[in-house]
């Protein structure tokens, strides 16, 4: 299934759950998701056609939000002892600042479980669900503000 193909499939099966959807010149594909809310779901829709591949969770500060983006993987499908082309996808939720909550994943991608982690030490966001919320990255009496929050970061001159 090429990128196109994909984007098409995936437009028809989230059309319930996304805001809008991107296919960008190097054949990667994104999803913006309506509402947090619809993550484990759309996640969901993924696993049921075989994309299962978290390759990592990442977060942007974007001012009065924070966009969390879930990077997955669709391997490529051999034919006749060639592989064919992988398709590289990213589900984004928004997460508003003044309530920086989102669902976990670990109970349908347990490999998400350090990705959360990652991101609740370094932007914040309560990862709502997740077994083990301890601190990852940051040190037990850690007593700054997130990290990677844009009111955090010291600018030098």
């Amino acid at each position: 299934m090429t990128p196109s193909q994909l984007k098409r499939r995936l437009d028809d099966e989230l059309s319930s759950l996304i805001a809008a959807s991107t296919a960008h010149g190097d054949g990667r594909l994104e999803f913006a998701l309506a509402d947090r809310s619809d993550l484990v779901d759309a996640v969901t829709t993924l696993q049921e056609l075989g994309i299962t591949h978290l390759v990592t969770i990442t977060g942007v500060d974007a001012g009065d939000e924070i966009e969390v983006l879930y990077h997955f993987l669709r391997y490529g499908e051999y034919d006749d002892g060639n592989l064919g082309e992988g398709v590289e996808l990213t589900i984004r939720a928004t997460v508003p600042k003044d309530d920086p909550t989102i669902a976990t994943l670990t109970d349908i991608l347990p490999g998400a479980t350090l990705y959360e982690r990652e991101l609740m030490d370094m932007l914040g966001v309560e990862v709502t669900g997740h077994p083990n919320p301890e601190k990852l990255l940051l040190a037990d009496d850690f007593d700054g503000g997130p990290p990677l929050r844009a009111e955090n970061l010291e600018v030098s001159d």
